[in-house]
């Protein structure tokens, strides 16, 4: 199996072992076992655990938003649900969901991991998503006074009912009803909640 191809196996057995049994309750050996390799082979590819951790929050933040090709040829609120992925299947939600409760949670003994978590994941999402923003209000889709903000708002609305949700022991009875909520949101993040009629007079 190619080095990438081997990677990515050990990233998705290990994203699965941390939400299943946390950061410091999944050995290296039982990483390499779930992926039948020998511990030499991983850790050719992985030096330690910690570098398999940023890893697996590198492949995270992909699955909490995708920015495909830009989106910018398909209407505003389709491109916000696909680069969230808003209509993803039950069990792949729970195991993304499932990541961000068991990270954010080990986080507080493990200052490093919060590290990680902000570094390669949240800043990251925040970066790229204000860089989106930004060229959205450069072709005029979008009137926004301060991109940065707007984004933190939008992934507040998002990775924090995802990661809440996951605290609840999921919630939402169904892929209809969260898809129903996000939607929801995308609309009032879009559109704001006041009547037609006022808000060209609402202030800026």
């Amino acid at each position: 199996m190619p080095d990438a191809k081997r990677r990515e196996q050990i990233v998705q057995a290990a994203e699965k072992l941390f939400v299943d049994k946390g950061y410091a309750g999944t050995c290296t050996h039982e990483i390499a076992a779930t992926c039948k390799i020998s511990k030499q082979t991983l850790y050719r590819l992985f030096p330690g655990k910690l570098d398999l951790f940023v890893a697996v929050v590198e492949a995270h933040r992909l699955k909490m938003i995708d920015f495909g090709d830009g989106y910018d040829d398909v209407p505003l609120e389709q491109a916000l649900a696909r680069m969230f992925m808003i209509d993803m299947d039950q069990k792949d939600y729970e195991i993304r969901a499932g990541f961000l409760r068991t990270a954010n949670m080990e986080s507080l003994q493990h200052p490093q991991l919060g590290e990680i978590l902000r570094q390669h994941g949240g800043q990251k999402a925040l970066d790229g998503l204000t860089s989106w923003l930004d060229r959205q209000c450069g072709k005029g889709r979008l009137v926004i006074a301060n991109t940065s903000l707007a984004a933190r708002m939008l992934l507040d609305s998002f990775t924090g009912a995802v990661f809440l949700d996951a605290l609840g022991g999921f919630s939402w009875p169904g892929r209809e009803e969260r898809t129903a909520h996000f939607k929801q949101c995308i609309d009032i993040f879009l559109h704001g909640a006041l009547p037609p009629q006022d808000r060209l007079a609402a202030p800026a």
